[in-house]
């Protein structure tokens, strides 16, 4: 994890001032278990948007058993994978929610030095 050098690590917002800060001068330890796995999902996730079309067949078979109309055909993909297309937006949404929730409250205002 990104740390610049302080006593304190910096999160957004604050004023001309006072910074915010975490209140124990890092992350709380589950957020950073939590962050870790968000950020390989979302790598998974653009990874699955970007190459969508390459895991589809014209034939279902076991492995390819939802079928999507796509690109005036209908092609068979992995559950899976047609859940993270449906899906995966709104499971990215719900996990930056809850990373910010626990920045909300684990946060304080502290003077500037400068």
């Amino acid at each position: 994890m990104l740390t610049l050098m302080t006593r304190e690590t910096p999160l957004p917002g604050g004023s001309r001032y006072f910074k915010v800060v975490w209140t124990g001068g890092k992350p709380p330890r589950y957020w950073v278990i939590l962050s870790i796995p968000f950020l390989a999902f979302c790598l998974v996730w653009v990874l699955f948007k970007v190459f969508f079309w390459r895991f589809g067949q014209n034939m279902p078979d076991s492995m390819h058993s939802s079928a999507r109309f796509f690109y005036g055909r209908i092609y068979y993909f992995p559950a899976l994978v047609l859940w993270m297309h449906d899906f995966g937006l709104f499971v990215v949404m719900a996990w930056i929610f809850v990373l910010g929730v626990i920045m909300a409250f684990y946060r304080k205002m502290v003077p500037r030095d400068s």
